[in-house]
């Protein structure tokens, strides 16, 4: 079964902190880090907890977030090649690019070789909320 996948707690904190609207999820951290889910898709600012508890966004929103208020692109991409043993291996990494009518690149692109896509873009998010809002 696919699930989506959700930001982590101190990204979520650093998502509050930077204006991230958070009117409709289905998911929240307490004030300990742990996730809960709402039973059904509701506007979070009624949420009885909200002043403690912290959205949980998902990744995908996150990143759409950074793209349409911050003006800022992620691009998660996958290298691959033959090991020692010849045995395929896959890594992710990322990189940040401004979005505006002039191309230039806000960050060095990161490789560090991510397990997995939704690493890389959990990483990614991390970094632009820290370095770049």
């Amino acid at each position: 079964m696919i699930t989506e996948d959700f930001v982590s707690f101190e990204t979520a904190k650093l998502l509050k902190e930077k204006g991230f609207d958070d009117e409709y999820t289905n998911a929240f951290y307490d004030k300990s880090g742990i996730l809960y889910f709402i039973d059904i898709l509701s506007d979070f600012s009624e949420h009885p907890d909200n002043d403690t508890d912290i959205a949980a966004s998902t990744l995908y929103v996150a990143m759409k977030w950074l793209r349409e208020e911050k003006k800022i692109g992620i691009d998660i991409n996958t290298n691959f090649g033959l090991d020692d043993d010849d045995k395929w291996y896959y890594e992710h990494g990322f990189c940040i690019f401004q979005l505006s009518d002039t191309f230039k690149k806000f960050a060095e692109c990161d490789y560090e070789g991510y397990k997995t896509y939704e690493e890389a873009a959990e990483a990614a998010i991390k970094y632009c909320l820290e370095n770049l809002i």
